[in-house]
C-alpha cells in the first residue's frame, strides 16, 4: 500500500473513532494519517488513480470531521479553514462541505451570525450543483442552529435553505 492510501485509511479509521467518541483512538489514527501523508512522494508516481485526490486539503477535511464529531470546535474550524485554503475551485462540492464544517464549528463556538454567513457560502456553491450529500450537510447545520432559531440571522438562513429546497 502506498503512503497516500495508508493516510486515507487511517483518516477513515479516525473518523470512525471520532463518531464513537473515542478521543484517544481518533487522535492516534489522525496522527498516523498525517505521518503517512507526509511520507507520500507525489513524484514517485506509485499511487493508484483512485487515490490521486487524497491530498493535504482532503486530509484536513477529514480531520475537521473528526474534531467536529468530538466537539473540538477550535480544531475543527482550523482544519476546515485549512481544507478550504487547499481545495481548488474545481472541487465545488468539497468546498461546500468545508464551508458547512466551518459553519458547524462556529455554531459549536456560539458564533451564530458567522456560522450563518459561512453556511450561506455553502448554499451558494451547492446551488450550482446537484448534491444529496451537500443537502445532508446543510440539514445537519440547520439542526445544529435549531437552539438559536429565534435569532433573525438564523431565520434568514433557514429561509434561504427553504428557497433552495423549493428550487
Amino acid at each position: 500500500m502506498t503512503p497516500r492510501a495508508e493516510a486515507m485509511f487511517h483518516a477513515a479509521e479516525a473518523r470512525g473513532h471520532a463518531l464513537m467518541g473515542d478521543v484517544r483512538a481518533a487522535h492516534a489514527a489522525s496522527g498516523r494519517a498525517v505521518s503517512a501523508l507526509e511520507a507520500a512522494d507525489p513524484a514517485a508516481g506509485d499511487d493508484p488513480a483512485w487515490i490521486a485526490h487524497f491530498d493535504e486539503a482532503y486530509l484536513a477535511d477529514e480531520l475537521a470531521h473528526c474534531h467536529r464529531d468530538l466537539g473540538q470546535a477550535e480544531a475543527a474550524a482550523r482544519c476546515a479553514e485549512q481544507a478550504l485554503a487547499g481545495h481548488p475551485r474545481s472541487r465545488a462540492r468539497r468546498r461546500a462541505i468545508g464551508y458547512v464544517l466551518l459553519a458547524t464549528a462556529q455554531v459549536q463556538q456560539r458564533e451564530v451570525e458567522q456560522a450563518c454567513n459561512t453556511g450561506t457560502k455553502a448554499v451558494e456553491l451547492l446551488e450550482t450543483l446537484r448534491s444529496d450529500r451537500g443537502a445532508e450537510y446543510l440539514d445537519d447545520l440547520q439542526q445544529r442552529l435549531e437552539p438559536f432559531r429565534e435569532e433573525p440571522v438564523v431565520r434568514e438562513f433557514g429561509a434561504r435553505l427553504d428557497l433552495q429546497a423549493a428550487a
